[in-house]
């Protein structure tokens, strides 16, 4: 019995040290979810951008991931307002496939159910970024030997579209430690220390060929 304690224990002290920074956890007094915010009105086309819209009114730090279906819907929100987790609620009942969780540090991540971007769990050796602005940490992710190699295995290739009106704002430089990250991780850093808030990774419909848009505004 002793000996199966301890082996249980070990299994727990595993499991928590691989959850750093993609696990839900309940909402407590401090957590985002708890969060009250102000009646809002969002009409906008497409999940990318009610969620956009969301993060900027509610001043909440936001991911999106999701393989997209071939059409999106068009997401009418009339918020009288409340706490952030009915506000992500509301948001799901217009968007069923969603789901929503609030991961450590207070930041909201938005999948679309059976279709999460598996680019975002890519652990890589990332070497950190010094003094660099979100522009810069942006363009580097595309020459990160792990992502290309998910690029390759994928068949995929980047397709954002930009105009540089991205980057006029929260684009001062940020500095980054080296360390072993997900994407996810690296996208989540980038977006709570620029200040920008928002990132989104979107994949193309299954039935195109692959494209990926890496969003860090």
């Amino acid at each position: 019995m002793p000996g199966t304690l301890i082996r249980l224990w070990i299994v727990a002290l595993i499991a928590q040290a691989l959850c750093i920074g993609r696990c839900a956890f309940a909402a407590g007094p401090e957590s985002t979810s708890s969060k009250r915010v102000e009646g809002m009105h969002i009409e906008e086309a497409g999940a990318y951008n009610a969620l956009g819209e969301i993060s900027q009114k509610a001043h909440v730090v936001l991911g999106v991931d999701a393989v997209q279906p071939v059409k999106e819907p068009t997401i009418v929100l009339d918020f009288a307002g409340g706490t952030v987790a009915q506000l992500m609620d509301s948001f799901v009942s217009q968007a069923p496939d969603y789901r929503w969780e609030e991961i450590d540090g207070g930041i909201v991540h938005v999948s679309r159910d059976k279709a999460h971007v598996s680019l975002l769990d890519v652990l890589m050796a990332y070497p950190g970024a010094s003094k660099k602005t979100r522009r810069e940490i942006w363009e580097d992710i595309a020459k990160r030997p792990e992502v290309l190699s998910w690029m390759d295995a994928n068949h995929c290739v980047r397709g954002e579209f930009f105009n540089g009106k991205e980057f006029r704002e929260h684009n001062d430089p940020i500095s980054i430690a080296s360390a072993p990250m997900t994407v996810a991780q690296l996208l989540d850093a980038v977006a709570v220390k620029s200040g920008v808030d928002y990132w989104a990774v979107l994949q193309s419909p299954p039935s195109s060929p692959c494209r990926v848009d890496i969003m860090l505004w």
